[in-house]
């Protein structure tokens, strides 16, 4: 049994996702309805000025069933750890929840690409003055 939204495996007799409650299917399809067995290629969605930020951001998609995932600074194993102090971070999203992505972004936060810190480059702050 998988969970449709975040594509957790689940043993038989199980019927609702433990994270999401979402209802178990019998196996993972596209919206073509054929089996999907292609790795989730993410694209971005917003860079925020904090990583902290980024992750609020993630959260909320996250809770939504959206694939998402956090890019701040160095992709080493010690990024995570140096992440807070990093300026910038970048949400990326599964393409394939790429409108409801952006869609949900925009119903909680409107046009803002960085609704508590400000925008994440001064190029950013002269285009708005």
């Amino acid at each position: 049994m998988f969970c449709p939204v975040c594509e957790a495996e689940y043993e038989p007799g199980i019927t609702h996702c433990a994270d999401d409650g979402a209802e178990l299917v019998e196996s993972l399809t596209t919206e073509s309805g054929a089996s999907d067995d292609s790795e989730a290629r993410f694209v971005p969605l917003h860079t925020l000025s904090s990583p902290a930020e980024a992750e609020m951001v993630n959260d909320i998609l996250q809770q939504n069933g959206i694939r998402s995932v956090v890019q701040s600074g160095a992709s080493d194993a010690f990024s995570p750890l140096f992440s807070v102090m990093a300026p910038g971070a970048q949400v990326l999203v599964d393409e394939r929840d790429f409108d409801r992505a952006n869609e949900l972004y925009s119903s909680f936060f409107g046009e803002d690409t960085s609704p508590l810190t400000g925008p994440a480059f001064e190029e950013e702050v002269e285009e708005a003055e």
